[in-house]
């Protein structure tokens, strides 16, 4: 009998030494989260000037064009990948205007795409819109701060979240769009939208229930939002975010300055960590992050490469010599390649590979058909007549041309979002428009960088420095002719550019809503909209690029102006905003 009993204690030792082995050393779970946000419609890549090894090369940056190609060459290599979009996937480029988002369903349809969230700007147009733009996608979209029972176009077209497996194990991802939907978009009155965190919390909770404890939030509130919601919400272990545009990681090597590093680390309420990423915009990075988990849903550890996505198109101003030894000097960019000039060639690849923090992609030819048959769709387009000038609209004082109007229409889009005022660079406005027609590419080619318009609150004070900043700018760096120093909207103010700096402006008054004008106040708050140029402090404005929270609408400034003009016969504003006083 005690011979039995002894081996049963023995196996039973073994038992449990065997269960205790496995707990210990289980194998994670191991798995690959690519991202991206408010692509935009953005099917070309922007054309920017990188340092590169030293010299400002221009390259071809970001896209879906370039898009597909990363993902293929990501998935090829990791099987364990989860793809999200954290919204708004359309508005932005010509694309949208002609097409309503077929661009956007094609090439999102062609990629690997996991599961989506709701961003604010797939609700500008109609119920309908966006009901028939869910039909046509191939994957889930998540949102569990909306309920859209009361719409008959949209009730059962999203999910609060869904739940993946890899590796024999669950994971949950949970949708939120922002609140300021309701604000700065256009989604009815039968839609409703939710407290992010409470819904947030709430379905954290019904995914532990069913125990699921690896829980991914893919969020469209913006950064800000994004920090909040992790130090309130037990149980999430990452934030795939959106919204804010934000860049994260070191990109200092290519000439970007980031706010954030990726990830950024907050805690919970519980003490767990979780990890916060974005991926800028329009496809100019893609979010990359290899995360493991044990058996409990903590986070082991991960690996963070965030990539600028790039085409094979490099461009520089360089010297060559003739066959008679004459250096001929290169004014404008000029292509870089294997054949022209194969060492800067060969060093522009070596700075690009050893910093591992930029792909180089060439699109497919299966993309290249796609992209070709509806770049070519947008001739007609940009040649449709949307407006019309009764006189010429020339960039000759602060007070005319297309500026002002710009101006006015970035402050008529954003005052139901509390807008009182609007500033705008004069570098931003880059065409005059003679007496005639004017058609919807006359209004891109006048505003060409994209800029999205960004509220600011400052004080009176604040704004002052602001004016006081852009006009010694201005003088200083002599950077616009005639004398222009500011386009502006809803207030006015004296300038004497003789004076010394700091001492230039006077007499500012804010514009009420009954017509009159009243002194601005000092320590009074104001609400200011801006291009995106300005708020990162373009054009020497330390004083926008420190406001901590601003909000990015997402709205293009020349889609603003495009619906702003539509039907209009344009002509010089006659109240002068900006007074010259010497």
């Amino acid at each position: 009998m005690k011979r039995k009993t002894s081996f049963f204690i023995v196996l039973l030792t073994i038992a449990l030494f065997q269960i205790i082995y496995a707990i210990s050393f289980a194998e994670p779970i191991t798995f690959t989260l690519i991202h991206v946000n408010d692509t935009h419609s953005h099917l070309d890549p922007e054309t920017e000037i990188l340092p590169i090894d030293g010299n400002p090369t221009q390259v071809q940056l970001g896209g879906l064009i370039f898009l597909k190609t990363a993902l293929d060459r990501i998935s090829a290599a990791d099987k364990n990948i989860l793809f999200l979009h954290a919204g708004d996937a359309v508005q932005g480029t010509m694309y949208f205007i002609k097409f309503n988002g077929q661009t956007d369903q094609i090439y999102l349809n062609h990629m690997p795409v996991t599961a989506m969230t709701l961003g604010n700007h797939e609700f500008d147009r109609t119920s309908s819109f966006l009901a028939e733009f869910r039909d046509g996608l191939s994957f889930p979209v998540l949102c569990s701060n909306i309920d859209t029972k009361a719409d008959p176009d949209l009730k059962g077209k999203f999910v609060p979240y869904q739940v993946y497996e890899i590796q024999g194990e669950r994971i949950g991802i949970i949708g939120l769009i922002t609140p300021e939907v309701i604000t700065g978009s256009s989604p009815g009155k039968s839609v409703q939208f939710f407290s992010p965190v409470a819904r947030a919390q709430a379905a954290v909770k019904d995914l532990q229930r069913q125990g699921i404890n690896k829980i991914i939030v893919l969020s469209h509130i913006g950064i800000d939002a994004d920090i909040q919601l992790a130090r309130s919400v037990r149980g999430i272990d990452l934030i795939v975010g959106g919204h804010s545009h934000t860049l994260m990681g070191d990109f200092k090597a290519f000439g970007y300055k980031a706010k954030y590093p990726y990830p950024v680390i907050e805690t919970s309420p519980d003490g767990g960590k979780v990890l916060i990423v974005q991926a800028w915009e329009w496809a100019k990075v893609l979010g990359r992050i290899q995360l493991s988990f044990d058996d409990e849903g903590t986070i082991m550890s991960y690996n963070a490469q965030p990539l600028l996505l790039i085409g094979n198109i490099f461009e520089q101003k360089w010297q060559d010599t003739n066959q008679d030894g004459v250096i001929n000097t290169k004014d404008d960019y000029t292509p870089i390649t294997a054949q022209n000039a194969p060492d800067k060639y060969q060093s522009i690849l070596r700075y690009i590979i050893q910093s591992g923090q930029v792909g180089i992609f060439i699109p497919s030819n299966s993309m290249k058909e796609i992209y070709t048959q509806f770049s070519s769709g947008l001739l007609e387009l940009k040649n449709t007549v949307i407006a019309e000038s009764a006189e010429d609209l020339i960039r000759n004082s602060n007070n005319s041309g297309p500026g002002p109007l710009i101006a006015l229409s970035m402050l008529n889009k954003t005052s139901s979002m509390g807008a009182q005022g609007a500033l705008l660079n004069p570098g931003g406005v880059r065409t005059d428009y003679e007496a005639g027609e004017i058609t919807v590419g006359m209004v891109y080619d006048c505003l060409p960088f994209q800029g999205t318009l960004v509220l600011s609150d400052l004080s009176g004070q604040e704004l002052t420095q602001v004016l006081e900043d852009m006009v010694n700018h201005s003088i200083s760096k002599k950077a616009y002719n005639t004398n222009i120093y500011a386009y502006i909207a809803g207030f006015r103010f004296h300038l004497n550019p003789s004076l010394p700096q700091g001492s230039r402006i006077s007499r500012i008054e804010i514009k009420q809503s009954d017509g009159s004008y009243q002194p601005l106040e000092l320590d009074k708050t104001y609400r200011l909209v801006t291009n995106s140029f300005l708020a990162q402090g373009g054009d020497g404005n330390s004083v926008l690029e420190k406001i901590p929270e601003k909000q990015d609408t997402g709205l293009i400034d020349a889609d603003v102006f495009l619906e702003f003009i539509q039907g209009a016969t344009l002509k010089n504003p006659t109240e002068e905003l900006v007074l010259i006083k010497e």
